[in-house]
């Protein structure tokens, strides 16, 4: 009977023994893919990530992440938007510069610049625009306005919105472009970069108003993301327009954001993806003003 007993008081032993080495291997396990986890989230979001989904995000050119859309963060990415700003400047410039080789005026080449960022961003800032108006001139309650913004039919608001965002651009491009080449490809840029860097301060400062739509699902951006995409868009600004140029553009488009934001935050309970597309054109515009305003060298 002892005999009985202490064999099965070593089963039991055993059995002990066996499960804890059982529980120790998942562990290691769990640790080795919490690790590999970790290495993924790591590796698949690197800097040139970042950069692919800036372009996926803000342009329509055919540019392959290599990650499926659940996987990755458009706040974090969203660091680089001025820098695919600034590509897509130079691209209008580019255009422009080919345009001048035939001897167009500088009214047609300031609207081949505009035809481009428009045809390489698909339009996607200009609809922000136009649905933001709409519901702000539409709508009474912020339900409406929010339910408006999100209808994809353009009402009157949103038209007159288009036409001057677009005449105001126009008019100033054309008007930079008789100062010389030099000075539209840097104002070009510049205006490109310096207003997609206001992007992710504004989607870090001021809560989504809605918890679905493009904005809601981009997250918000860590502080850092956002300083480094704001240090971004003023180096862009000071390297390329001057410092003097600089300081009226910040001061100016710091000013009319942050009073057109507030303004629309406190009707619709914070912001949305139309409201930072309005956003990037009326910052857009404001460096364009203070570019004429101050005038380039």
């Amino acid at each position: 009977m002892a005999k009985k007993k202490e064999n099965t008081d070593n089963q039991d032993d055993r059995d002990v023994s066996v499960s804890q080495e059982k529980i120790l291997d998942e562990e290691l396990a769990d640790n080795s893919d919490l690790i590999g986890r970790i290495k993924y989230n790591v590796n698949k979001q690197g800097w040139f990530s970042d950069l692919k989904i800036c372009f996926c995000v803000l342009t329509r050119l055919p540019v392959y992440i290599g990650i499926s859309p659940e996987d990755f963060s458009i706040s974090n990415a969203s660091r680089f938007f001025p820098i695919v700003g600034a590509f897509i400047g130079l691209l209008a410039s580019v255009v422009l510069w080919i345009g001048s080789w035939f001897g167009f005026s500088p009214n047609l080449l300031a609207l081949f610049a505009l035809l481009t960022i428009t045809l390489v961003t698909g339009a996607l800032h200009e609809d922000g625009l136009a649905d933001t108006f709409d519901g702000l001139g539409g709508g009474i309650t912020r339900d409406q306005k929010l339910k408006i913004m999100r209808d994809s039919q353009i009402g009157s608001y949103g038209v007159m919105a288009l036409l001057f965002s677009f005449g105001l651009r126009w008019a100033a491009y054309a008007e930079i472009t008789e100062l010389g080449f030099s000075i539209i490809l840097s104002a070009l840029i510049a205006t490109a970069a310096g207003s997609r860097a206001a992007l992710p301060v504004i989607m870090h400062l001021i809560p989504v108003a809605r918890e679905d739509g493009l904005s809601a699902s981009a997250g918000k951006p860590s502080l850092d993301r956002a300083i480094t995409a704001l240090l971004i868009g003023i180096g862009c600004l000071l390297f390329l327009l001057g410092f003097r140029v600089s300081i009226v553009a910040l001061g100016m488009s710091i000013l009319v954001a942050s009073l057109f934001v507030y303004f629309v935050a406190t009707r619709i309970g914070g912001q949305t993806g139309d409201v930072l597309g309005a956003a990037q054109q009326i910052t857009e515009i404001t460096i364009l003003l203070a570019i004429i305003m101050v005038g380039m060298e």
